[in-house]
Formats: C-alpha cells, sequence, structure tokens
C-alpha cells in the first residue's frame, strides 16, 4: 500500500527545487486511487457484554485513515483539531476492546453510557489499537469550567479520569447552540462521583444543561462508532456497518397514553451522532396503533395508524415500522392521543 509510505520523508527537508522520482509519482498515483478504498472506517462487531472488536486477517485487513470525529455540521466530512495526521494505519488481526481490561476506556467505566470508540496511533505506528471514550453531557459551566452530567440528564457525574489526562485534547460539542465548536482542552479533575469537570481554553461556549460534547484525544486518530454501555454496565448487543446501526432487540422509548405532544430525551436509546430514528410503533390488548412524530411540538411529521389484527403476533396486536430525523441531542416529540396499550420501540439509527 503507498498512502502509508506518503508524505515522503525526503519532501520535508530541504530548499528550492527538489527531485522527485518515478517511484515517487507511482506512490503517489496509487495512494490516490488506495483514498477511494478507505473512506469508510471497518466496522465494530459485538463480542459479549464486555467487549466489541474489529475483525482482520492478513488477506483481508482492516485499514483505516486517522482523520478524526465526523463533523457533526455536515456529513462526511471530518474534525481533525489539528491532532490527527490523516494518514494510513492498518492491523493484520483482529483487535479486541474490553471494557473490563485497564487502558481500554479512559476513565472507569460507567453504566448507562455512550462510548465512542476511537482508533489511535503513534506518529511512527504502522498498526492501530482501540480504546474508548465516554460521550458526556454538560451540566453547567462557570468560568470555562464544565461540570458534566450523566447521559440520561437525570444527576451530575464523575468518569474518574486521571487529572489533566485529557490536557492537550479538544472538545468538539455535539449539540446546542455551539454546536460544530472546538475548544483546547487544558485540565481536568480525577472525580468518580458526581462532581466531574473539564476545563477548556479559548473564547467561551454557549452551552446549556443537556448539551452533548465528546473528548478528541491528543494523538492520531480516527472514530469507528460508538456503543451502549446498559444499567448493568453491559454493552448492548448490536449491528454496526457504514454508518447504520441496529439493536438485537429493540429498545423502549415510550409506552402507554402520551396525551398531546410530549417531549422524549432518547438520550440513552440513541447517541448524539445519530441523523436518522428507526423503530416501530405497536399496540397490544386489541388496541389500534396510533403514533404521531412532530419536530416542531405542534404539527405531525409523520402518523402511523394502523387497525389491529385478530390475533397476536410476537406479543403484539399490531405494529407499524417508522424512520425519521431527530432534533437536537436526541431528542423527538411523540403523541399518540392518549391511547391505551401503544409502546414505541427503537431498532437502531443511522449517522
Amino acid at each position: 500500500m503507498s498512502l502509508i509510505h506518503l508524505p515522503q520523508a525526503k519532501w520535508a527537508s530541504g530548499t528550492g527545487r527538489q527531485v522527485i522520482l518515478k517511484s515517487d509519482f507511482e506512490k503517489i498515483e496509487q495512494a490516490v486511487l488506495e483514498g477511494f478504498q478507505l473512506a469508510l472506517g471497518p466496522p465494530l462487531e459485538y463480542v459479549d457484554a464486555a467487549s466489541v472488536r474489529v475483525n482482520a486477517t492478513a488477506d483481508c485487513k482492516s485499514r483505516v485513515l486517522l482523520c478524526g470525529f465526523p463533523n457533526p455540521l455536515y456529513p462526511g466530512q471530518w474534525v481533525s483539531g489539528e491532532l490527527t495526521d490523516g494518514r494510513y494505519r492498518e492491523n493484520a488481526t483482529t483487535l479486541t476492546l474490553n471494557f473490563a481490561t485497564s487502558g481500554h476506556i479512559w476513565g472507569t467505566e460507567k453504566a448507562s453510557q455512550w462510548y465512542a470508540v476511537y482508533a489511535l496511533a503513534g506518529s511512527g505506528d504502522t498498526s492501530f489499537t482501540l480504546k474508548a471514550m465516554p460521550v458526556m453531557r454538560v451540566s453547567s459551566q462557570t468560568t470555562q469550567i464544565i461540570t458534566l452530567r450523566n447521559n440520561g440528564d437525570t444527576g451530575d457525574l464523575g468518569y474518574g479520569f486521571t487529572a489533566n489526562e485529557l490536557a492537550e485534547g479538544k472538545i468538539l460539542v455535539l449539540s446546542g447552540a455551539s454546536k460544530g465548536l472546538v475548544r483546547l482542552i487544558t485540565a481536568n479533575n480525577s472525580d468518580n462521583s458526581t462532581g466531574g469537570t473539564i476545563t477548556y481554553g479559548g473564547s467561551a461556549l454557549t452551552l446549556a444543561q443537556g448539551d452533548w460534547f465528546v473528548v478528541l484525544p491528543n494523538t492520531n486518530f480516527r472514530y469507528l462508532g460508538v456503543v451502549l454501555n446498559d444499567s448493568d454496565s453491559h454493552l448492548v448487543p448490536f449491528y454496526q456497518d457504514a454508518g447504520r446501526c441496529a439493536y438485537k432487540t429493540p429498545r423502549q422509548a415510550a409506552s402507554g397514553a402520551i396525551n398531546g405532544y410530549t417531549l422524549f430525551d432518547l438520550g440513552l436509546l440513541i447517541p448524539p451522532t445519530a441523523r436518522l430514528l428507526k423503530g416501530y410503533a405497536a399496540a397490544t390488548g386489541g388496541a389500534e396503533v396510533k403514533l404521531a412524530v412532530s419536530y416542531d411540538g405542534s404539527n405531525a411529521a409523520l402518523i402511523l395508524q394502523g387497525a389491529a389484527p385478530a390475533g397476536d403476533f410476537q406479543g403484539v396486536r399490531g405494529a407499524v415500522p417508522f424512520s425519521c430525523r431527530l432534533l437536537e441531542g436526541s431528542r423527538i416529540y411523540f403523541n399518540n392521543e392518549n391511547t391505551a396499550n401503544q409502546a414505541v420501540q427503537i431498532t437502531g439509527w443511522e449517522e
């Protein structure tokens, strides 16, 4: 492969005109062609309640360009934060990330928590490793010190980071008024309870409780996907490929009567990186399936309705699938006009 050879060391030295050989042109040509093969990173595979992996063999290597984190404003573009070299790395053997293994995650493992899985490599490395970074929410901000909130937005949280281990990394805001802005981290505390903080430099961000952000590590990196650690600190089983993720078993977002458009925070069901929500509306006990989805809390963007069949199937009397966009921060309005025996199940998402 040629991307791994570029840039040539000799091109960074000397001044004025420099000699370029035919073999150099061949490497450049091959690298351009290879780049189209590496637009997507290798998918994550669920292994068990504690681990995920990136598969590879000597004949089917896992290859990745370390280009950073997906741009929250523009799909298909990437944010490097000027922290990563964007160069190519490859592995010839399967790589496993285990949440119970020391050094495989930043901080201590937290329940009900999303984790971004990064491919990492040093400047001289030709292969990459895996490590998981918690995706975080804002509780409050004082003089550019962010107090951290749990993913369910129900209480403050500390992640048990080593003091200042995130310094020289950067914050990338994923939702709210400062979405898409990056700031240098200058400090973090080591709280492992309810007082976690991160301090950043530069001009102040406009942050509100519940806003999402992610830390870009101070090394060569690329985001490969996001996984959910459930309330029992078990990874939720999933299938993932090319920005599409499906739960192996649907997860419930709402149940029973919803009287008027109600804003639901799906922070523990759908990550802030998701752009498209997938699921189905279901009914039990002979009830008619009814669900309206809204983006503004007043007007229906999607309406699902279906008469109940004569008998049950898979435990429900009727179900209708749907997909729709998400509001900022994994929020959406649901309404079923106060109809009993209803449920909204989430089957997955697209990034």
